[in-house]
């Protein structure tokens, strides 16, 4: 009997097991913040980190800065993208698998400033970068944007 017990607690172990290391797989690094200057955050979730040279990025992130601040970030493909001064920012999507052929970036951008110079998505796949405003999608062709969103 205790036997049996075991037997079913090593299956249930090994049937979840990959489950629990799956979830606790860290999420994929999609940049890094190069530059910082005056106050600027990235928001993930519900957690507000102060920016800093070097602080990596996932996606979702939310990149803020004050009416002092600005940054700057480098994407895992080479994209640069620089926020003025109070500009908020959502890394939405981005997909960087150059082997698999899967190429996205997508940016939400709910105001302020916001300059990009195309890294390797929009050289690979020039349809698959984006620029999400409240007034409207820009979907990105060439490789240098500037776009000023001012208050709704």
């Amino acid at each position: 009997m205790i036997f049996a017990v075991i037997e079913r607690m090593k299956l249930i172990l090994l049937l979840v097991a990959p489950l629990v290391l799956q979830a606790q797989a860290p999420a994929p690094v999609v940049g890094s913040v190069k530059i910082v200057h005056g106050a600027a955050s990235i928001q993930r979730g519900s957690q507000v980190i102060p920016a800093a040279e070097g602080a990596h990025l996932l996606a979702h992130d939310s990149l803020r800065t004050a009416a002092d601040g600005s940054m700057g970030v480098i994407l895992q493909d080479g994209t640069r993208v620089s926020l003025g001064p109070n500009t908020t920012v959502e890394i939405d999507r981005f997909t960087y698998e150059p082997v698999d052929g899967k190429f996205s970036l997508l940016l939400r951008l709910s105001r302020g400033v916001l300059a990009y110079i195309s890294g390797k998505i929009a050289q690979f796949s020039p349809g698959a970068v984006q620029v999400e405003t409240p007034v409207g999608i820009v979907g990105l062709r060439g490789t240098e944007l500037a776009i000023s969103l001012g208050a709704l």
